[in-house]
Order: C-alpha cells, then structure tokens, then sequence
C-alpha cells in the first residue's frame, strides 16, 4: 500500500483549486469574511479519501479551519455535514450575486440597457420555462403591436424601438424577460477576470458571461437585407473577446447613434461560443452578444480580485512560483491534513 499511495500528497490539480476559489468567491463558506486569508480545506481528509474532487473541498478561513479539526463538548463544531450544508449555500448564493447586481444597477436611472438580442433572448426564456405572458411590459407590447397574444414578437424590418409607447412596451418586455431568463441561469461576471492564465478554466463554451470594460464597435459591410451589422471588440491582457450584432436592435437613437458607434465603456452579456489561442498566445473569446448596457463601476472591481494577485493565481507566469513558499506535501504547512493554504 505505501508503494500505490506514495509517501506524500500531490498538489489539488491548479484547475480545480481556481475554481474552488472562485466559486466561492475567495471567501470563507461559513463566515465569508473578506479581510481574512483562507484555505481549501479537504471536508474528508486526503488520508482517508484520496480525493481532490471540488465535491470534497471547502474554502474556509483560519478560524473555522481551526473549528473543522476541533471537538468541544459543550460547542457545536464544524462536522463534515454541517461544513457540508455551508459550502452548499454559499455557493449557491455566489450563483446568484453576478446576475443579480447587474440588474440591480440597472435600476438606477443613469444605467440601462443599450442592446436587445431579442430573438436570443427570446429562445432563452423559452427554453427555462419563463412564463413571458406574465411578464412586466407584456400588455403594453401586445397593445402595441411589438407582439402577439402568446407573447412571440413580430417580425420586424429596420428599427425595432420607433415611437414612445412602442419603445417603452417593448423595452420593459424584454428586460423582464431577460431578468426572468438570467434568475434560471448562472452568469459569471469575469469583467475582472480576463487573464490568460485562469479565464480557459472558468469558462466553456455555452457559458453565460458578463464583461464591462471598453469596447470597440466597427461597422461591417452591407448585405442588402437592410441589417447595420457591427462588430464588437474588447481587447485586454492577451484575452480578445468577439461578437457581431445589428444595431438596429439598439433600445433607442442615443444608443445607435452614440453608445454603439466607436470606443465606449459598457458592459455586454455574451454567450461563450468558443475559446482559442492564435499563434500569438492571445486568447480568442468568440460569443453571441444577448445585451449590451451601460458600465457601472461597481460590475467592474471584485473584492477578492487583490488576494488573486497575492496568491499569485493571476498576474504571474511561472508556474513553479505560484505558491512560492507553500509545499503541499510538508505537514508544517497544513498541520497534516491535505489543505492548501491561499492568503
């Protein structure tokens, strides 16, 4: 048996660690304290499982890691089932956060949404089951044309947003629908994330992202069926991200006119078609953008994006130095229990 196992413990593989990390946002599952370090911590020690599975991994801080490997007979301590029940919801709370913040700025006055996918947003909606003749703007859409009795929008030519009460039916039809679409889905906010060393581990094709940063529109070449087809491009760390759509669609003539023309700072909410590296080592995003709104900075910085770049997770490029001081296999660094330590 010590041939097969070996005398020491490999390193959690760097994927698996990244993700652990990010989807609890770099925070303990239990406290979820920001100002303390944390460790992924094995819910059922490596010496009894053998496992590096995200399943059998916690992020905690040093205080309840101390509590995981503590009986006190009066206390309540951190048992594997409870642990267990903790990581569960939080992370199930982090799947809500992104989405959730994106529309809730939306609700400020100076922010809103530029851009409509309809269709794609539409077959979105659909496909989760989102009940669209009950949605908010549904009545005033159906008034007003922009739909019919089972909530299918009509097929249109040109400008989708022309006159006021169209425009504003419309408008709160679709982004009911897409807050009503995005409450089935997970969205990752990586708008702070683009960086070529963790980005092809977070994300997969079929993925929904957001990504608010500067943008650069381009006009593509007529086709004769009427469409103002555009390019959008962002462009940073060695990560480009792609997507083609028709201005036509924007929400309204500021949109079209200014907000959808040259470089501006906005948010997009893509869906991940591919990923690839060209020769160069840039890493190609190409999505199908479902809708474009304007920035707000707090999309933009993540509070756990210092202990990123502390950790040496992002921002480095040698991989022997991304836990410079830390060996997995030396019980003085995790009191011989299989944790890794990140601060």
């Amino acid at each position: 048996m010590p041939k097969i196992l070996g005398t020491g413990r490999p390193p959690i593989p760097q994927d698996v660690l990244i993700k652990t990390l990010y989807d609890n946002r770099w925070l303990c599952c239990v406290c979820r304290d920001a100002e303390r370090p944390v460790i992924v911590h094995h819910i059922k020690s490596w010496a009894e499982s053998r496992d590096h599975s995200p399943a059998n991994l916690a992020v905690l801080c040093s205080i309840h890691h101390g509590e995981a490997h503590s009986t006190h007979a009066l206390e309540l301590t951190l048992a594997a089932d409870r642990l267990k029940s903790e990581k569960a919801m939080w992370e199930q709370e982090v799947r809500r956060i992104d989405p959730l913040a994106v529309f809730k700025s939306t609700q400020i006055m100076s922010c809103q949404w530029w851009y409509f996918n309809h269709l794609r947003v539409f077959e979105i909606a659909e496909h989760v089951g989102v009940k669209i003749t009950q949605l908010k703007g549904f009545q005033a859409a159906l008034r007003n044309g922009v739909c019919d009795e089972d909530g299918y929008l009509c097929t249109r030519e040109g400008l989708w947003y022309v006159g006021q009460a169209p425009s504003h039916g419309l408008y709160l039809y679709m982004s009911g629908m897409l807050r009503a679409a995005m409450d089935h889905a997970c969205v990752r906010n990586i708008s702070d994330d683009l960086d070529r060393g963790t980005l092809d581990i977070l994300v997969i094709p079929g993925d929904l992202v957001f990504v608010q940063g500067s943008y650069h529109f381009t006009d593509m070449p007529s086709d004769g069926s009427g469409a103002d087809m555009v390019r959008g491009r962002r462009r940073v760390n060695k990560v480009e991200i792609t997507f083609v759509f028709d201005r036509n669609e924007a929400t309204s003539g500021s949109a079209r006119t200014e907000w959808l023309l040259g470089v501006h700072t906005l948010g997009c909410l893509l869906r991940v078609n591919k990923l690839q590296r060209d020769q160069n080592g840039v890493l190609c995003l190409g999505a199908t953008v479902l809708a474009i709104r304007s920035a707000h900075e707090e999309l933009k910085s993540r509070m756990y994006e210092i202990g990123l770049y502390q950790s040496g997770l992002i921002g480095q490029h040698d991989d022997d130095e991304e836990f410079e001081g830390f060996d997995p296999d030396d019980d003085e660094n995790d009191g011989g229990n299989g944790e890794s330590l990140c601060s």
